[in-house]
């Protein structure tokens, strides 16, 4: 006989979908801040898939693929697993329209698995992975890049992590269905403390998702997402259907990324699209001062594929902004 769940605030019974929250802190006027989730307990025996979306309060597509899948399209009486969905992992970020914890100036998703008696977003991150992360079989997790981007999934291969579940990893990317990047840490040092690091650390598969974009809901991104969402629940059995083809632009293959940084600061001009190939030595681009005079040139790292131009604020950089990323075949 299969039992209840409880998740926070819910108490969910086979065959059942509940609402409710899980609260995380409280404000200065001493008001609760409480993290949104649903779950649905379906009606017979299966893994635990966690949906997470607003780890950064910027990137809010994950949001609605969340709301079509649990809300629209799922029958709790016919689901052969247990959906726990978190659309706005972090309430602060996202009540503040930016992409960090406001209180602290923390990004979570550089903190896992966190600390519970430390800064806010360390406790935030040992609280989603305590009673959210510890308790779920796989994980996707929803982000979004600045346009122009391309849709993208990303898996993390941990230090600790099995052949196994960077296997069934691997497998829900592929279902999933856009391109593919193993990030891989010698590229992006500077990404650790993520909650996919954290799962691949505990033996969790999960994959992370670039949809698009910030602070928009991109329609075409969002029924992707949406198609690669009941993809994966195929891919584990957890509903019926064949895996279906996502109608994005993607490359073909398991690939890497690179990414390139400003030296310089000024407005950036593109000289090429997402999607282009590029030669290594290139010129892709160039960075102009005020007076709009050439004061950089932006030179290709790698024979590679442009998979975004991820300016996090205006068209513009300050040296060490991130500038442009690049998707090129594993060797």
């Amino acid at each position: 006989m299969k039992k209840n769940i409880q998740v926070g605030s819910i108490t969910a019974a086979p065959g059942e979908i509940k609402l409710g929250k899980l609260d995380c802190g409280y404000l200065p006027d001493s008001s609760v801040v409480s993290m949104p989730l649903i779950v649905i307990n379906g009606s017979e025996e299966g893994p635990t898939i966690l949906l997470s979306c607003c780890m950064h309060g910027t990137e809010v597509p994950g949001m609605e693929v969340i709301r079509r899948v649990t809300r629209e399209i799922v029958d709790p009486k016919k689901l052969r697993c247990t959906i726990i969905a978190a659309p706005i992992l972090n309430p602060y970020a996202y009540n503040y329209h930016v992409m960090n914890t406001p209180q602290d100036g923390y990004n979570l998703n550089r903190v896992f698995p966190g600390e519970s008696d430390s800064l806010l977003s360390h406790r935030l991150a040992d609280l989603i992975f305590t009673e959210l992360v510890g308790r779920s079989d796989c994980i996707i997790d929803f982000h979004a890049n600045p346009s122009p981007a391309l849709n993208f999934t990303i898996v993390k291969r941990g230090n600790n992590m099995n052949e196994e579940t960077f296997k069934k990893s691997m497998g829900m990317a592929d279902a999933f269905g856009m391109t593919v990047i193993e990030m891989i840490t010698e590229h992006e040092s500077h990404r650790t403390g993520t909650i996919g690091e954290c799962a691949a650390d505990n033996n969790v598969p999960s994959i992370t998702l670039e949809l698009l974009y910030w602070r928009r809901q991109d329609e075409e991104s969002v029924a992707a997402g949406v198609v690669g969402t009941l993809n994966v629940l195929k891919y584990f059995n957890m509903i019926d259907g064949e895996i279906e083809n996502v109608d994005v632009q993607k490359f073909e293959g398991h690939l890497t990324r690179t990414e390139l940084t400003a030296d310089k600061g000024g407005v950036v001009h593109y000289h090429k699209s997402v999607g282009q190939w590029v030669k290594k030595g290139e010129l892709i681009g160039v960075i102009r001062d005020p007076w709009g005079d050439i004061i950089d040139e932006i030179i290709a790292p790698i024979d590679s594929w442009i998979l975004a131009w991820p300016l996090l604020a205006n068209q513009t950089c300050t040296t060490g902004d991130l500038l442009a990323m690049f998707a090129f075949p594993k060797e």
